[in-house]
């Protein structure tokens, strides 16, 4: 009659399965199917683990269990239990390994994963607020409306033309074209609409510090939003500019 190893080790070969294949399937050492399928019993652990080995054994190879196990106790019986301190070692051995694998020890537990994605929300969400906090709207330009001349009727044959506001003309005795310059005082702001010979040559605000520069060949008409704020000058010497905000004035050259 086969032992208990020959019958596990026939039905494995049977079945095309290696050592190895069982050995991964149910967590026992290599070894001690090795000595199991030879009848070593006296180099196996206490008989409460090798019963434990051929249930194992038996539930993967998907045969009965229970008649190999009385099997066992009977061939077992004239065999000395294992009581050495070697036998004790084996049976301290766990049938599968407490190290876990390389994946394990590096995954990341997925609550870490979940914190993480909350820290990176609200870092967003505080980005994103402290742009809207620090950002102002943007600055407007507003054109002031461009006078205008109305013709009124009072009788028939007679008409009146009126101009609103009049243009202001500064002339001089200087003779041919000249160097016009706009400077904005520092700190301060205004809009303002140059006309240069005919031409449109600024039409907007103008901040503390900057400075517009024409070559006029005929005549500049200037429009001040805030005339304390604007400095003019003709080649280099100042022009006196209306005090009424947004008065147009002309700036004419001797021909």
């Amino acid at each position: 009659m086969a032992t208990v190893g020959e019958t596990l080790a026939a039905e494995r070969r049977r079945q095309g399965k290696s050592l190895a294949d069982v050995s991964e399937n149910t967590k026992i050492r290599s070894r001690l199917l090795d000595c199991l399928e030879q009848g070593l019993y006296d180099k196996l652990p206490s008989p409460t683990y090798v019963k434990g080995y051929i249930q194992s054994y038996a539930h993967y190879l998907e045969i009965p269990a229970e008649p190999l196990v009385e099997q066992y106790r009977q061939e077992s019986a004239g065999h000395p239990s294992a009581g050495s301190p070697a036998d004790r070692y084996l049976s301290a051995i766990p049938a599968q390994t407490l190290v876990p694998s390389r994946e394990a020890q590096h995954a990341i537990p997925r609550n870490i994963w979940i914190l993480m994605a909350v820290v990176l929300l609200v870092v967003i969400l505080g980005l994103c607020g402290l742009t809207r906090l620090f950002s102002g709207p943007s600055p407007t330009t507003t054109t002031p409306p461009t006078p205008s001349a109305v013709t009124t009727t009072g009788s028939p044959g007679a008409s009146a033309t009126v101009a609103t506001p009049s243009v202001q003309t500064t002339s001089t005795t200087a003779a041919g074209s000249f160097t016009l310059r706009i400077t904005i005082r520092q700190g301060m702001a205004s809009w303002v609409k140059a006309t240069i010979d005919g031409t449109l040559a600024n039409d907007g605000t103008l901040l503390g510090g900057d400075s517009r520069e024409y070559q006029v060949g005929s005549d500049a008409v200037l429009v001040i939003g805030q005339p304390g704020a604007v400095l003019v000058t003709r080649d280099g010497g100042p022009v006196h500019v209306p005090s009424t905000p947004n008065a147009p004035f002309r700036i004419d050259a001797t021909k």
